[in-house]
């Protein structure tokens, strides 16, 4: 008996392809959702922390999404300035997705 994978090989590059958009496509909601959530749970008196929330999604299947927040108060915010917020909302945030990707 023979058996020809021929086709398997022909079809593992679309393949490959498809795997490659989807994973891409996961990375980019992943990194919106996140900035999404770390907006929400920034503490809020006139919006401008939560406004310095800026994303950078992936162009490219396996490149990484950044979030970041140049307000020069933020890490105090972070550290529990603000009664609005717990302290270490930013992390609180990242541990979610990293545990469940965000659900």
């Amino acid at each position: 008996m023979k058996i020809d994978f021929s086709d398997i090989e022909f079809n593992m590059d679309e393949d490959i392809e498809l795997t490659e958009a989807q994973l891409l496509e996961y990375v980019q909601k992943t990194t919106l959702d996140a900035q999404r959530d770390l907006i929400l749970a920034t503490p809020i008196r006139d919006g401008t922390a939560r406004r310095g929330w800026v994303s950078t999604t992936p162009s490219k299947p396996y490149e990484e999404g950044v979030i970041e927040n140049n307000v020069e108060y933020i890490s105090s915010l972070n550290d529990g300035s603000s009664k609005q917020a717990p302290a270490n909302f930013v992390e609180n945030v990242v541990e979610r997705y990293n545990q469940t990707g965000g659900e």
